[in-house]
This record gives C-alpha cells, sequence and structure tokens, in this order.
C-alpha cells in the first residue's frame, strides 16, 4: 500500500489475524516523535495489545535481534510491526523470523537455512530508501566479527507493507537526502547487475526516474506529490533489487558499515559514481538504456549533479581510516552481490576505488 495517509489503514491490515499480543519494533527517534505511539493507538482499534521495544540502533545489531526474540519468544505474539528507516524494519524483519526459529540468528546467515516460518510481518517504513518492507532479507550487524551479515529466505517478505508518504514529512533534509540516494543506488545496480531482467529494469527506471524529478524539491520544500514520489520510488527500487541484486556499491557499503557504523544510505550516496564510473566500460549499455528511460542522456553526470544539489557528503568527509582499506576490500570481495557486478570485481578493484576517493 503506497500513498499518503494509508497508516490509517492499519486496523483493516491487522484484521487478518488473531488479536493478541502485537510486538512494535521501532527506534527512539521514532518514538520521541510520536509516530509509535500512534502505531499502537491503530493496534489497539483493531483488538490487538500493543507491546513496545524501541531501541532499534542504526546498523542493527545480531545481538538485538537475538535479545528481543529470546524476550518474546514465548508470549503468543501474533503479528510484528516494524515502524521506522530500514535499519529498523530489518531488525523487526529478524525478529519476526526468530520468533519462531531458535539459537542465534547468525546462524542462519544466507538463504533459507532456517527450518521454520516467520511470523506475520506487517512494515511500515518513514524514510525513502530502505526499500526492505518488500524485500526478503535482513542485514544485520555481527559484532563479534564486526562485519554485515545477511539472512534471506522466501519466507521473510513482510505481509503488508505500508508505505505512508506523509510520514516523511518530518525527515531532516539530510535523511530525505541520504535515503533517498540509497534508493537510488538500488535501482541502478539492479539495472546494470548480471541479474537483471525485463521487470527488474522496469521498476528501476520507474523508481529513479521519479529520484531525479522529485528529490531536490522534497529537500527544499517537502510538498506532498514530491514525498510521495519518493516513497514511491524507494519502495519500487526495493522491488527492482529483490528482483534482481545490488552490486559492487552495497559491496563496499556494508563492508565499511559493519566496520564503523556510519549510516548505510549516506555510504551508497558517496559509493555511486565511484563505483559506476569504476565499471563504466562494461556497465555503459545499461546505463545509456536507463538514462534514456528517465529522459537523462548522461546519467552518471546528473547522479553527480543531483547528491551535490542536496548536499550529499563526499567518501573523503566519512574519514575512513586508510589503514582499513584493505580489510574493506576483500570483505567487499567476499560479499554475496560481488558476483552480481557488471565488470568481474576483485579485492584489488575495491581498493582501487578506496585510494582514488
Amino acid at each position: 500500500m503506497i500513498g499518503a495517509g494509508l497508516l490509517s489503514k492499519l486496523p483493516e491490515v491487522l484484521s487478518s489475524y488473531d488479536a493478541g499480543t502485537a510486538l512494535v519494533i521501532t527506534d527512539p527517534g521514532v518514538a520521541s516523535a510520536g509516530i509509535a505511539d500512534r502505531v499502537c493507538g491503530l493496534t489497539e482499534t483493531a483488538g490487538f495489545r500493543p507491546v513496545v521495544w524501541d531501541r532499534v540502533r542504526p546498523n542493527p545489531r545480531t545481538s538485538t535481534v537475538d535479545e528481543v526474540a529470546a524476550r518474546y519468544r514465548d508470549s503468543r505474539v501474533r503479528v510484528v510491526v516494524g515502524i521506522g528507516g530500514g535499519s529498523v524494519l530489518d531488525a523487526a524483519k529478524g525478529i519476526a523470523l526468530m520468533l519462531q526459529n531458535s539459537g542465534p540468528v547468525a546462524q542462519y546467515q544466507g538463504r533459507n537455512r532456517f527450518p521454520n516460518g516467520s511470523a506475520p510481518f506487517v512494515a511500515i517504513p518513514t524514510t525513502c530508501g530502505t526499500g526492505s518492507e518488500v524485500t526478503w532479507v535482513s542485514v544485520l550487524t555481527s559484532e563479534a566479527e564486526r562485519r554485515k551479515i545477511s539472512v534471506k529466505g522466501d519466507r521473510m517478505f513482510p505481509a503488508w507493507a505500508i508505505a505512508d508518504s506523509e510520514l516523511l514529512a518530518s525527515l531532516p533534509e539530510h535523511l530525505i537526502a541520504t535515503t533517498a540516494m540509497d534508493a537510488a543506488t538500488h535501482a541502478v545496480e539492479a539495472a546494470v547487475g548480471r541479474q537483471a531482467n525485463p521487470a527488474s529494469d522496469a521498476l528501476a527506471a520507474g523508481a529513479l526516474r521519479r529520484i531525479l524529478d522529485h528529490l531536490e524539491s522534497a529537500v527544499e520544500r517537502r510538498t506532498p506529490k514530491s514525498l510521495t514520489a519518493l516513497m514511491e520510488a524507494s519502495t519500487l527500487a526495493g522491488m527492482a533489487f529483490g528482483n534482481a541484486d545490488v552490486a559492487g556499491v552495497h559491496c563496499l557499503s556494508e563492508a565499511i558499515g559493519g566496520r564503523h557504523d556510519l549510516p548505510h544510505g549516506a555510504l551508497n550516496a558517496a559509493l555511486l559514481v565511484p563505483v559506476l564510473r569504476y565499471q563504466e566500460r562494461e556497465a555503459a549499455g545499461k546505463l545509456n538504456t536507463l538514462g534514456e528511460a528517465c529522459g537523462t542522456p548522461d546519467l552518471l553526470s546528473a547522479l553527480e549533479t543531483l547528491s551535490r544539489a542536496v548536499g550529499i557528503p563526499s567518501f573523503r568527509e566519512l574519514r575512513v581510516p586508510r589503514e582499513d582499506y584493505e580489510p574493506i576490500a576483500r570483505e567487499a570481495e567476499q560479499n554475496g552481490s560481488n558476483g552480481s557486478n557488471p565488470r568481474t570485481m576483485t579485492a584489488a578493484d575495491y581498493l582501487a576505488i578506496l585510494r582514488e576517493l
């Protein structure tokens, strides 16, 4: 469900489940903005008893998923509601899974490795970048290993996604910018990668066109039209990479984020054009096709210009320590999405990009 004001439909969504406990997962910022309270009120309207966990951190930890699942596994939770950005939705998706599976979530890293299904999960994004509301993956940070892991499976898709663009109105400008550029990264990597297909191409083009047309006005004026376009873009881009894959930008950003707890959207935004420039020879045809679909003949230059206009920080400003470049490059090569790159990428290639930046 995508559009303005659709959060009010939550009781109707919940009516398809037996009444009982609704576990509401969020973060301190969403809670302090009063949005979690509104969600709790709507769950009560549907006959549920809301229980709130509001301590999800950016780049959510496996330890958080394990802790919350262990606490509520025997509480007869009927439905999990995640309300927040990508970190919250990934954590909530992992928690919904682990309510019905035992042991640490890290043991299920990979695809369809868990024996049981997932508790029903309703995803409500409050940013315009994650796409997690329409994907089968929970990306979590293993603190012990200082790296990100992906737990994914056919039974991990949210049962419902309520993408209410009115929830974007209170976002700070920099979060609108970085999360939307995260969605742009999802769209572009889905389109240029080796797993691209006609369905993902159409979704990617629809998402990116909306971002190119509306991001500046959303940052500057937060018009309802521009915010709705960005929420649509985020969800479409999530569907695009869910039906294809991401690639080298994410390989690097996840390796860096696992080590240094930097914002995923800001990392993707800073790395998007540099990684694509490095792969431009192999990706040129698909970039041209995507640019034509968006009415932009030079797509990489358009993305560069847009990033500057909305204040995306440069990679240098993110202050990633140089002594970590080599282990980051090795981890990027080991990422499960490395094989989707349009150009075969080794640790040496990733290291070359980092050093150039």
